[in-house]
C-alpha cells in the first residue's frame, strides 16, 4: 500500500522520548545557572515561540498548497512530521550555540561570565513579533471568510454522493467485472450509512465512460459529491485510485493511489467507504462504520467470486437473458463454500431464489430447478444472512423477507417501520413501506412515505416507478404532478412510461395515455409490456373487440394472465387462474396480489382467513376504470 507514512498517534511515544532525552540532556550541562534561566539566557525559549508560530503558518500553507494540487493525504501528514521531529531539534540547536560579535559558537566554549550579545535576543524578538502579526492577521481573514471547513457543523455538509463506475485501465482491458464489482462495493457500503444519500447503481452506472461535466452529473443525479477512479490489475498487483470530488465548485476534497496485490483488494474498497463517510462527515462512528462497510468476508477468493456472479447478474438483466439467472446461483454457492460465513453472497441468494419464487415478477424463470428444491434453497440462504447480518439493518431487512415469504403481514409492516426509524432516507424501505399501508387500505399513512421516496432523486428513475404506481390510489393530483415532473428528467427508464399510461388512463385523459404508450414502445422491447400497454389504451377506448384480439396473442402460461383477464373484464377467468396458489405453501404468491385494489382476498379461503387472524382491514375492491365494458 502507499500509505506508508506513520499516523501521528504511531510516532507519540517516540516523540516524547526524544523530548524527555532532550530535557536531561539539558538538566545534565555542567555550566548550569538555574535550570530556568538558563533557557531564557541561551534564547530557547524565544527559539521555541518562534518556531511553533513559524512552524504553525507554514501549515496552513501549506493545507492549502496540497488542497490545490490535489497532493496524496500522505504529503501533508509528512510535512507535519518534519515539522514536530525539528522542533527538539531547533530547541537543541538554540541551547548548544550562542550567537557572539565572533559569530556562532558552542556555548560550552564560552567563559562562563561571558556577556549576552544582544542582537540575538532584539533579532528573535523581531522575528517573533513578525510572525505573531502574520497569524493574527491570518486568523482575522478566516474569521471573516466565515466558518472554515474543517469547523463547519455537520449540518452544513450536504451528504449525498453518486460513485460512478471506475474505470479499467488493466493492460488487457478485461478487469471492467472487478473495476464495476469494487465501485459497487464501495457504493453499497456507503449506503449502510444512515445519513448519508448515495445514488443508486442504476443511476450513476448510466454516466459510465462519459464525458459529460461531473457537476452536471451531480445536478441530473440530485447529489453534491461525486466519487471516481480507476482500477489497474497485472496478475497479482493491484492499484486503485479513487478521488472525491465536489460538484459545485470541482474541488477534491480527497484523493489517495493505492498500491499492493490482489490480497489488498477487501481493505482497499472498506478504506475508500471509510475515508469518503468521514470526509463528509456522517454520523457514524468510525469504528461502527469499518465494521459496517466490511466485505462480509476475510477471504478475497469468496469476494471475488462474488464479484463474478453479480457482474453476470448485470450482464444478464442489461441483455435480458434471465434464463441464464440459475448461472449466477451456481457462482454465488461457490463463493459461500469457500467461506460460510459470507453475508452479502447468502443475501444475494435469498433474493435471487425469492425471485425464482414469487412467479408474478418479470424475474422469473419457469424452466429450472422444481418449487421445493427454489424454496429449500431460499430458506437455507436467509437463515445464513439474518445469522451473518453485519448489523440491526441487515437483519431487519432479511427478517422482513421472511415474513413476507409466510404471510405476516403485520410483522412485516412492524419490521419496515423499525427499519425506517434506522434508515429514514432510504428509498426501498420508503416504498416498500408505502405498499404496506395501501396493501392495509391506511391511504393517509402511505402519502408521506411515497412524497418522501420521491423527493431522493439519487435513487433514479428506475426505482421510483414503484411511487407513481402506489401514488396513483393515494393521491391521483400528486401522482400526475410527480409524472409531469419525471418527464422533464433525461433518461427515465420504460417502466415509468408503463406506470404513466396507467396513471392517465385512471385519470381518464387518454390522449396523454396515448402518448405514454408511445413512448414505451419507442423506448422497450418488452413485448409482453407492450401488449398489456395496447389491451389497456384498447378497453380504455371502447374497442374490446381490438383488445380480445391482442390478447390471444398472449402467452397462455404468462405470469401477467391474471392482470390481462382483469383489464379486459373477464373477472370469474382471472379469479380462477389464482386459485392454485391458496395453499400453505405457495400462498406468498398469492398475497402479493393484494398489491392490486382490483384483487379480492374473500375469493380465496385460505389467504382471507389469514389475513382476518391478523386483524387486517381490507379496504373495498375498486374496479379499474378502463377495464373493458362488456
Amino acid at each position: 500500500m502507499s500509505r506508508s507514512i506513520p499516523e501521528w498517534p504511531a510516532i507519540l511515544p517516540g516523540y516524547i522520548a526524544t523530548m524527555v532525552l532532550f530535557c536531561l540532556t539539558l538538566v545534565r550541562e555542567p555550566h548550569m545557572r538555574g535550570f530556568i534561566k538558563e533557557l531564557r539566557h541561551r534564547n530557547v525559549f524565544r527559539v521555541g515561540i518562534a518556531y511553533v508560530i513559524a512552524g504553525w503558518l507554514f501549515v496552513q500553507a501549506a493545507d492549502i498548497a496540497t488542497e490545490s494540487f490535489a497532493a496524496p493525504e500522505w504529503v501533508m501528514r509528512t510535512l507535519i512530521i518534519f515539522l514536530l521531529i525539528g522542533l527538539p531539534v531547533a530547541l537543541f540547536l538554540a541551547w548548544a550555540f550562542e550567537l557572539t560579535p565572533d559569530g556562532v559558537v558552542k556555548a560550552e566554549d564560552l567563559p562562563e561570565n561571558t556577556p549576552k550579545d544582544p542582537r540575538a535576543g532584539k533579532r528573535l524578538n523581531a522575528v517573533i513579533m513578525v510572525t505573531l502579526i502574520i497569524a493574527v492577521g491570518w486568523l482575522g481573514w478566516d474569521k471573516l471568510q466565515g466558518p472554515g471547513e474543517s469547523l463547519m457543523s455537520e449540518a452544513a455538509v450536504d451528504k449525498s454522493i453518486a460513485v460512478l463506475p471506475f474505470d479499467d485501465f488493466s493492460p488487457g482491458g478485461d478487469q471492467a467485472w472487478f473495476a464495476d464489482g469494487l465501485t459497487e462495493e464501495i457504493l453499497n457500503s456507503l449506503a449502510r450509512t444512515s445519513d448519508l444519500h448515495v445514488a443508486s447503481r442504476t443511476s450513476s452506472f448510466a454516466y459510465r465512460g462519459t464525458t459529460e461535466n461531473l457537476s452536471d452529473i451531480a445536478v441530473a443525479l440530485g447529489v453534491a459529491h461525486i466519487l471516481e477512479g480507476s482500477v489497474r490489475r497485472a496478475g497479482d498487483q493491484l492499484r486503485v485510485t479513487a478521488q472525491l470530488i465536489r460538484a459545485n465548485d470541482d474541488k477534491h476534497l480527497w484523493s489517495e493511489t493505492f498500491d499492493g496485490d490482489i490480497d489488498n483488494s477487501i481493505s482497499i474498497q472498506e478504506e475508500i467507504a471509510v475515508a469518503i463517510a468521514n470526509a463528509l462527515q456522517t454520523a457514524m462512528d468510525p469504528a461502527e462504520l469499518a465494521r459496517m462497510v466490511s466485505a462480509g468476508t476475510g477471504s478475497v477468493e469468496a469476494w471475488e467470486t462474488y464479484l463474478r456472479g453479480h457482474a453476470l447478474a448485470m450482464e444478464i438483466i442489461e441483455l435480458d437473458e434471465r434464463a441464464r439467472i440459475f448461472e449466477v446461483a451456481d457462482i454465488y454457492d461457490e463463493a459461500v463454500q469457500i467461506d460460510p460465513g459470507f453475508v452479502d453472497a447468502h443475501q444475494a441468494l435469498a433474493d435471487l431464489w425469492y425471485f425464482q419464487l414469487e412467479i408474478t415478477t418479470t424475474n422469473y424463470v419457469a424452466d429450472g430447478p422444481p418449487y421445493a428444491e427454489r424454496l429449500a434453497r431460499f430458506d437455507s440462504a436467509l437463515t445464513a444472512a439474518i445469522k451473518y447480518a453485519r448489523g440491526p439493518v441487515d437483519r431487519i431487512r432479511a427478517e422482513a423477507l421472511k415474513a413476507q415469504l409466510s404471510v405476516r403481514i403485520n410483522d412485516r409492516l412492524r419490521l419496515t417501520e423499525e427499519l425506517a426509524t434506522l434508515v429514514p432516507d432510504d428509498f426501498n424501505t420508503l416504498a416498500s413501506l408505502v405498499g404496506l399501508y395501501q396493501e392495509r387500505g391506511e391511504l393517509e399513512k402511505a402519502r408521506e412515505p411515497a412524497i418522501r421516496a420521491w423527493g431522493l432523486r439519487h435513487s433514479g428513475g428506475e426505482a421510483r416507478i414503484g411511487v407513481i404506481y402506489n401514488m396513483r390510489r393515494i393521491d391521483m393530483t400528486e401522482a400526475l404532478r410527480m409524472i409531469d415532473e419525471g418527464l422533464q428528467e433525461a433518461n427515465m427508464p420504460p417502466g415509468f412510461y408503463y406506470q404513466a399510461q396507467r396513471a392517465f388512463l385512471d385519470a381518464g385523459d387518454l390522449d396523454r395515455a396515448r402518448e405514454m404508450m408511445d413512448l414505451f414502445l419507442l423506448r422497450s422491447s418488452d413485448e409482453n409490456g407492450q401488449l398489456m400497454m395496447r389491451v389497456r389504451q384498447a378497453c380504455a377506448e371502447g374497442r374490446v373487440a381490438d383488445a380480445d384480439k391482442l390478447f390471444a396473442a398472449t402467452d397462455p402460461d404468462s405470469n401477467t394472465r391474471w392482470l390481462f383477464l382483469k383489464t379486459l373484464g373477464r373477472e370469474g377467468e382471472a379469479d380462477e387462474v389464482l386459485r392454485q396458489y391458496d395453499t400453505p405453501d405457495k400462498l406468498f404468491i398469492l398475497a402479493g396480489f393484494l398489491d392490486y385494489r382490483t384483487f379480492d382476498p374473500r375469493q380465496y379461503p385460505l389467504l382471507w382467513k389469514t389475513m382476518q387472524s391478523q386483524g387486517i382491514e381490507r379496504p373495498p375492491v375498486r374496479p379499474q376504470t378502463f377495464e373493458c365494458k362488456r
